[in-house]
């Protein structure tokens, strides 16, 4: 076929699109916009459709690309632009053409790869979407927003299907990234590597400090940069490494033959493993006296790097202090060694500092919010390490919040100028940083604990987070802010409340009107196990402490009690705060659909739509295809019983004030 030919066939195949039922007519187009020719230009035209597309005006934006497409423009911007909306509508067939024509005009266009690649994962082409992500990770490596892409499709995907090499390579990639959430790794990382270390540990474990016993383990970059940034999760991979803890100890404790780098360097990971769990692994009596042995070392000033490194296993450095304030300033020339000194010591500290001028507002009144502020105080929660501030590439509200409900689609008429955002029940700040991928935000986040603020205050001055303002103060307060916000963020946090409902009105009376709220909350039916645990915890009188927690999950472990022996495969049991917000909460409430239901009504909310991976929609979308915008509450609550652990994390969801 001749060029010209070619050329006729693909704008065919554009104006041939069917016509859409929101939020435009593509087929009412060419009666409603004619473009001069003389004026405005091709390219004035172009700036106004991003103008639109840019504000989540989507009708007006669409209208323009179609027909600058019809009038035969070959410009890659306007197809990819145009294949994001055919994508958004549902329209995944057309939105792929467009897509891959917009590559056909650039071949080094990353968003379009970058949007191919989406398109491909929700057509359920995997391997052609991993490829697609991969090459935008060629043209611009520096495209941080690229690598949760690929994470969050590999999560939703059966690994062994994968080419192992080509993982092991996308994993080291990731790793060595910055501003990347490495906990999102733990799936991938456990498939790949987690059989390679259990192996390796145990056949070397009795000669650790023989000459070359481990040097090939111990080299491996993969496995030492895993240790220090993700939670290793699993019993077997968790008791090998508690056992291999135990033989270092001792035999640094009895002064035996000398370690090299190597083998320093995995102690000091280790010891970064167990300050991201918190110290979770149990401690023998026979290990505490090699500790207190090696603590009185240091104290009589024989402090070193092995001896500092094995200590950072068992407890946070800081904690040390008052015992060995020479720790404060002692030196090392190596940089991983500076590195744990400054998780363990620098950072802790500073969080203490920074502590002294968060705000507060009010008083915590309430018995159960006291409790809940006790226990994140002890436990700031979750632990994290690494994350992208979206400095590079933000998006407008509406964009953010419609790839979340999808296959739904809203056009929400919030203040595009400046966006008011209150994260209630901040934590950490997890939730401040996905924040920051909106434009245009003005962010205030608020907590019970103030070890939690200063956690997360600290994390926000490391990023350069400049439209963040934290808030040590209750929900039940939340009037003493004196101002109304557009979007208020609010995930896992109501259900931990004496009364959710007296929270979530609490919430609602500082809404604007067309304002959305994200919730999260409990599942009733896919939290049985978690009942379970919670009534055996209850039975046998554990407490909501370090050594209680240890004890409870050596009897899971055990595997002699059946009704929790499933808790050994939530991944939040394998970190002391996850756990213990997991099974010793001090309040939880559970939800049923029906139960959301009746609370959305009696608010005057509308249900937007679940957070949800597309797999799990497309085979929601197999059950009830009339659904097209999957909101049926109630069909929802038939697929849950079918499927009792898809909100097995969370019910997650949007819902706005009508």
């Amino acid at each position: 076929m001749d060029s010209s030919s070619q050329e006729g066939e693909e704008k065919k195949k554009i104006t041939e699109v069917k016509t859409l039922p929101v939020p435009f007519a593509l087929g009412e187009i060419k009666e409603n916009i004619s473009i001069a020719t003389n004026t405005p230009s091709q390219e004035q035209i172009i700036k106004e459709a991003f103008g639109f597309h840019s504000q989540g005006n989507i009708s007006e934006a669409g209208q323009l690309y179609q027909n600058l497409i019809n009038q035969g423009l070959k410009d890659h911007r306007v197809f990819s632009n145009y294949g994001v909306i055919l994508k958004n509508l549902g329209k995944l067939q057309d939105a792929e053409f467009s897509t891959r024509k917009a590559i056909e005009l650039n071949p080094h266009f990353a968003d379009a790869h970058s949007n191919l690649g989406t398109i491909l994962r929700d057509l359920g082409k995997s391997q052609d979407a991993l490829n697609s992500y991969l090459k935008v990770i060629e043209i611009d490596p520096t495209n941080s927003n690229i690598y949760h892409l690929i994470i969050k499709l590999l999560k939703s995907l059966d690994l062994s299907k994968f080419n192992q090499s080509k993982l092991k390579e996308i994993l080291n990639l990731l790793l060595d990234k910055n501003n990347f959430p490495h906990k999102e790794l733990s799936k991938l990382f456990h498939f790949l590597y987690s059989n390679e270390i259990i192996e390796n540990l145990q056949r070397f474990e009795s000669s650790f400090f023989k000459e070359d016993s481990l040097t090939i383990f111990f080299n491996n970059k993969t496995i030492i940069n895993a240790l220090r940034k993700i939670p290793f999760k699993g019993i077997r991979l968790e008791k090998i490494l508690t056992k291999t803890r135990k033989y270092i100890c001792g035999s640094i404790s009895e002064n035996k033959k000398g370690i090299g780098c190597s083998q320093l360097r995995f102690i000091i990971a280790l010891g970064e493993q167990c300050f991201l769990n918190e110290y979770i692994y149990s401690c023998s009596q026979e290990e505490k006296t090699s500790i207190n042995k090696i603590i009185t070392r240091c104290i009589d000033g024989k402090l070193n790097e092995k001896n500092i490194s094995i200590l950072s296993c068992y407890f946070p450095l800081y904690n040390l202090l008052d015992q060995i304030p020479s720790l404060k300033s002692f030196n090392s020339s190596k940089s991983y060694f500076k590195e744990l000194m400054i998780l363990q010591i620098s950072e802790p500290l500073k969080e203490i500092e920074l502590s002294k001028n968060i705000k507060k507002l009010g008083t915590i009144k309430n018995h159960i919010s006291k409790k809940v502020k006790s226990q994140y105080e002890k436990n700031p929660y979750p632990r994290w390490r690494d994350g992208n501030p979206f400095k590079e590439k933000k998006f407008s509200i509406n964009k953010a919040i419609n790839d979340e409900i999808y296959p739904n689609y809203r056009n929400l008429s919030l203040n595009k100028k400046q966006l008011k955002i209150l994260v209630a029940g901040c934590g950490t700040g997890q939730q401040i940083l996905q924040s920051q991928r909106y434009q245009n935000a003005q962010v205030t986040g608020i907590d019970l604990s103030l070890s939690s603020l200063s956690y997360a205050q600290r994390k926000i001055n490391e990023l350069k987070i400049d439209n963040v303002q934290l808030i040590q103060m209750d929900i039940l307060e939340v009037n003493l802010l004196e101002e109304k916000f557009d979007i208020i963020l609010c995930s896992g946090v109501l259900h931990h409340m004496e009364d959710p409902l007296k929270g979530l009105k609490a919430l609602l009376g500082i809404l604007k009107p067309n304002g959305c709220l994200k919730l999260g909350l409990y599942s009733e039916l896919a939290r049985k196990d978690i009942v379970k645990a919670r009534d055996y915890i209850t039975t046998n009188n554990f407490e909501a402490n370090n050594e209680d927690i240890k004890r409870f999950r050596e009897d899971v472990f055990s595997s002699k009690i059946k009704q929790i022996s499933n808790l050994s495969n939530w991944g939040d049991f394998y970190t002391m705060s996850e756990c213990r917000d997991l099974c010793f909460h001090t309040q939880e409430h559970r939800f049923t659909i029906h139960e959301l239901q009746e609370t959305l009504q009696s608010n005057e909310l509308e249900f937007l739509g679940f957070l949800l991976q597309q797999p799990v929609k497309s085979l929601y979308q197999n059950y009830f295809p009339e659904d097209k915008k999957q909101t049926n509450l109630q069909n929802w609550a038939k697929f849950e019983e079918k499927h009792t652990n898809t909100f097995r994390a969370m019910y997650q969801f949007w819902v706005c004030k009508t």
